[in-house]
């Protein structure tokens, strides 16, 4: 989300810091829920079943459901949270001025309304009547302005605090550390109003204040907690849907109504149990024993269960891909990547060592269902810009490289050491080996060691992956500015970095949209600087009982507000 010579030092180190924990999140073939995206348009997941099935309630009608997560929930502060488990507590506890709807919206929250100029660049919301904290005090403006200042504070900050700095007037300063708290752009004139000033409009950004870093929190009790804030279930405050009753980070936590919640009347749920397993097997287990209410499909397991009524399907606003590193003297030749680019099916890809609905990656880094200009998404406004499968042209292309480069490479790929990722590695080398005649090697890591490489350059190609953070193409296409802090390509282009800047501060939308999509045409079809293999989607088993649910694509996964379910006796 910065262009070329815009990087503040600060933001610089927030986002090599957020990179890690952000991408663990597409973790090749994870066996559990860390392994899907958080934020960020059509196909939300909302399931529908017949009577019957789960163990989902207690006595006297109460509603239960039985859940898990994959991962530990390792940080419930809002100021610094990063992971998907803890984004999704979150949201059900909490909540921001404006949430996200069963359809990606965001909608009005905390905030009954919101004012913004002509210019598109003042926000002023007003609090709804009555909000109120867990303790019984109102939620106020001044809640907002400690939290999110809180979230830019170099003092303070998380890993992700670019997500409200790179957008607020004198973020970027204060960030970095050469500005001050009083120059930010917002504002809180009395208790119900908060006023947001923007560097430069940002047409997603009602949808950024339901991201969990937005969220307000009350200064008096987070400097009470003092170093306990956020680490238990007495030591937040909540102004969600949802009270923690029970918390521990590496076992469980509890969620019930929270009956002080301003839109309590469309709560369905009463209690919430979710367990951590990290075991994909153990999951299975306990879903057929009626433990639990959720399983994630991975693999075999998609094929095994695929007559299963309770068997689901859920889009991931994500994007698996090749990447190839600029600095690296074979990839840095430009008709060895064409090559590599063309050398492999991808509808094969899928077809063979995917279950679940993925879409091959030939069209775009970005996903399908990111939204583009009016009604379009991005992708039915820019095409289709991955070089076709054509192995005779492939060839072709890589004895030009050869013949370039002075000698017969090898080709090293980079990959994760799950058996899914195992797998796809083994396609990748044989297609290329058979379709190029090269040779591949592969070098497997476990995935913080990928992490670690992929971040220092120390690979020739690897099979990445990324997520949406909200719901539009800059949350793919910024990734590969020059100074990007994510730029694992080591990728330098001029007119690509341009491109993104133009599109970061035109306020037209159309033309906005314009600017990246000559951006993605630059980076995949002009310079061949990644190759998309697929956009996944997930498999799920989720007992009948459960009428509804919505998962979002992006942001924090589970929103339980909008879930219904028949209450079992």
């Amino acid at each position: 989300m910065q262009e070329k010579n815009e990087v503040h030092p600060s933001a610089e180190r927030a986002f090599r810091a957020m990179r890690i924990s952000r991408r663990r999140f597409l973790q090749i073939g994870g066996a559990g829920l860390a392994g899907a995206t958080l934020l960020g348009a059509t196909g939300c997941g909302v399931f529908g079943g017949g009577q019957g099935g789960g163990n989902g309630g207690g006595g006297g009608g109460k509603k239960v459901f039985n859940m898990y997560e994959g991962a530990d929930i390792p940080d419930l502060n809002s100021t610094t949270t990063t992971d998907a488990a803890s984004f999704s507590v979150l949201v059900n506890c909490m909540e921001g001025l404006y949430r996200l709807d069963e359809n990606e919206e965001p909608v009005p929250a905390m905030a009954s309304d919101v004012k913004v100029s002509d210019d598109k660049l003042t926000y002023t919301f007003t609090l709804r009547d009555g909000v109120k904290w867990s303790n019984g005090d109102p939620v106020t403006s001044e809640d907002f302005k400690y939290a999110w200042t809180r979230a830019i504070d170099p003092e303070t900050a998380g890993q992700y605090a670019f997500i409200i700095s790179d957008f607020i007037q004198g973020g970027p300063e204060f960030a970095s550390g050469d500005g001050s708290a009083d120059d930010l752009g917002i504002e809180a004139p009395d208790d119900k109003t908060l006023k947001a000033t923007l560097i430069y409009p940002t047409p997603f950004f009602l949808g950024l204040t339901a991201f969990a870093t937005y969220f307000p929190q009350q200064k008096k009790f987070v400097e009470d907690q003092g170093k306990d804030f956020a680490q238990g279930a007495d030591t937040l405050l909540y102004n969600g849907p949802y009270k923690i009753t029970e918390f521990d980070a590496a076992s469980k936590v509890t969620f019930e109504k929270n009956d002080g919640y301003w839109d309590k009347g469309n709560v369905d749920l009463d209690t919430i149990n979710v367990r951590v397993v990290k075991d994909l097997k153990t999951v299975l287990n306990l879903y057929e024993g009626d433990q639990i209410d959720f399983a994630r499909l991975e693999g075999e397991d998609v094929e095994r269960f695929k007559d299963s009524p309770d068997l689901e399907q859920v889009i991931e606003f994500t994007t698996f891909y090749l990447q190839f590193n600029q600095e690296n003297e074979v990839m840095a030749n430009k008709n060895i990547r064409e090559a590599i680019a063309r050398g492999y099916d991808k509808e094969s890809y899928v077809n063979t060592l995917l279950a679940g609905g993925s879409v091959p990656g030939t069209n775009g880094l970005v996903p399908p269902e990111v939204a583009g200009p009016g009604d379009q998404t991005f992708r039915e406004f820019s095409g289709d810009v991955v070089p076709d499968f054509d192995p005779k042209a492939a060839k072709e292309f890589y004895q030009k490289g050869v013949e370039e480069l002075g000698q017969e490479p090898t080709l090293e790929l980079l990959s994760q050491d799950s058996s899914v990722a195992r797998e796809e590695s083994q396609f990748l080398q044989s297609q290329l080996q058979e379709n190029l005649g090269a040779k591949v090697n592969i070098v497997t890591k476990p995935f913080d060691a990928f992490l670690d490489a992929t971040e220092k350059g120390n690979y020739q190609m690897s099979a990445s992956g990324w997520g949406a953070d909200y719901n539009d193409p800059s949350t793919f296409l910024d990734l590969f500015v020059s100074d990007g802090a994510f730029n694992d390509p080591a990728f330098s282009n001029d007119q690509y970095d341009k491109l993104m800047a133009d599109a970061k501060t035109e306020a037209d939308p159309k033309k906005r949209m314009e600017f990246m999509k000559e951006a993605e045409k630059i980076l995949l079809q002009d310079e061949v600087v990644l190759s998309p293999n697929y956009h996944r989607k997930k498999s799920v088993l989720i007992k009948p009982f459960v009428k509804k649910t919505v998962i979002h694509p992006f942001g924090a996964e589970f929103d339980y507000k909008y879930w219904k379910a028949d209450a079992k006796s």
